[in-house]
């Protein structure tokens, strides 16, 4: 169940959230805690929108259909939800799901619908918010949030269209997050989670039956399978009720300016993506004077305004 304690927000109490992918997991976790322990209103939207009948009927909750891989779905809740609360401050985009199998056998089809919904349909969104930060908030700007991954950082093996469609997202975002002037006071948040109790492993994900060349159990795709496939696995995952609690403690840092553009969420994520940075660090030393072996250092002179 979601915390009953009301936190002490340095948000607006008039806030305003759209958050995609409510009818299970972190998205439902997140609209019953901002209902719950915050005066914000929420706009929470699903493919279908029978899956959102757990949200209660109140002035501050409008639950509404949305397809993310339609820009007039998009358009149209983005529309209602102007028209019913007047502004929108904050943008989770959410809804997304995984594929599971060997990369060469997986269908163009199912492949291009994960880019589909995981990357373009967050990009759609991100797009139209944007608009509405500078356009309808004026100074006030808005918030993007991106629910990402560990696997937006790192990659495992038998996810690889899964892992393409989270790197796109999160290479979009550090773009957009350069790209925007600071004066609009738009933001990004970048969340990655690692293991969560959710439909991520069941529901969630397609699973492709095994190539007879990948068979062997010592494979990556099938450790992974058989990993999935352990009922002990998720006890350990995060609950995402707490997640949604850090996802809004999140949000009051970045308000204050203590957050930096990514947040890993959970020992898994932490761990994993520290000890990737810490690799490639490693092996980027080892290369250095190769790589340096080419060119002229004195790019680093004209280049230095890009990393800012």
């Amino acid at each position: 169940m979601p915390s009953t304690i009301k936190i002490d927000s340095n948000l607006p109490a008039d806030t305003v959230w759209f958050i995609t992918g409510c009818s299970s997991g972190i998205g439902k976790s997140l609209a019953e805690e901002l209902f719950n322990t915050t005066t914000h209103s929420i706009i929470a939207t699903a493919r279908n929108p029978s899956s959102l009948s757990f949200l209660p009927k109140s002035p501050r909750i409008l639950a509404l259909a949305l397809d993310v891989t339609s820009q007039s779905s998009i358009t149209e809740a983005l529309a209602s939800g102007l028209s019913t609360f007047k502004h929108i401050d904050i943008l989770v985009n959410n809804a997304g799901y995984g594929v599971l199998g060997d990369t060469e056998i997986i269908p163009n089809e199912i492949a291009r619908k994960i880019l589909e919904t995981n990357f373009w349909g967050a990009v759609r969104l991100t797009n139209e918010a944007v608009k509405i930060f500078r356009e309808v908030n004026g100074e006030k700007g808005g918030l993007v949030m991106q629910i990402s991954t560990m696997g937006g950082v790192m990659a495992f093996a038998g996810q690889a269209y899964y892992h393409a469609s989270k790197f796109a997202l999160e290479g979009f975002t550090e773009s957009l997050y350069r790209e925007i002037p600071k004066s609009w006071n738009i933001r990004f948040l970048i969340i990655e989670p690692g293991g969560v109790r959710t439909n991520y492993g069941t529901s969630s994900l397609v699973k492709i039956p095994a190539h007879p060349a990948y068979a062997d159990p010592s494979f990556g795709t099938r450790q992974l399978e058989s990993f999935l496939e352990n009922p002990n696995f998720r006890e350990y995952m995060a609950d995402p009720d707490r997640v949604a609690q850090i996802l809004l403690e999140a949000t009051e840092l970045e308000r204050k300016g203590e957050m930096g553009l990514r947040l890993p969420v959970g020992p898994d994520s932490w761990s994993f993506i520290k000890g990737k940075y810490e690799g490639e660090l490693g092996g980027l030393e080892k290369v250095k004077e190769l790589s340096w072996s080419t060119g002229n250092e004195n790019i680093l002179k004209l280049t230095g305004f890009l990393s800012e």
